[in-house]
């Protein structure tokens, strides 16, 4: 919001100036009696003005384009980051679901760890694959 206050005081800071510079030229212009002069130098100001406003409005169209661009690449990442912790979440409930399976004897102790790594291995796979994949 700052951005186009900044960009607006400045437009009426240049448009301010362009009329203070056109009342001094018909200050300058007020001893003759030429109507076409003063017409002139008011249509030359008005021109000028027109152009900087159009020049203001081109560039506002430019911020609003980049700013839905940063957008689109913004809910582009958000959703690269939700699919990436769904993913881990799949792999946290298959193992909770492997766990469950296994019964409290010696044995499953070992199964319990090794499933327990191996899920360790395929999330940090993802997120290596994912950390790629933004680089």
């Amino acid at each position: 919001m700052t951005d186009y206050q900044a960009k607006e005081e400045k437009l009426l800071n240049k448009i301010a100036e362009r009329i203070t510079k056109l009342d001094d030229e018909l200050a300058k212009m007020e001893n003759t009696d030429s109507k076409v002069k003063h017409y002139f130098e008011q249509e030359k100001a008005l021109h000028e003005i027109r152009a900087m406003a159009r020049e203001e409005a081109k560039i506002a169209k430019d911020d609003d384009k980049a700013k839905a661009a940063d957008e689109k690449q913004l809910d582009q990442w958000i959703n690269s980051q939700c699919k990436l912790v769904a993913a881990i979440n799949n792999k946290i409930d298959e193992l909770d679901t492997t766990l469950t399976k296994l019964t409290a004897s010696d044995d499953s102790k070992v199964k319990s760890y090794l499933e327990q790594k191996k899920a360790i291995e395929e999330i940090k796979t993802i997120l290596k694959d994912a950390n790629k994949l933004n680089k």
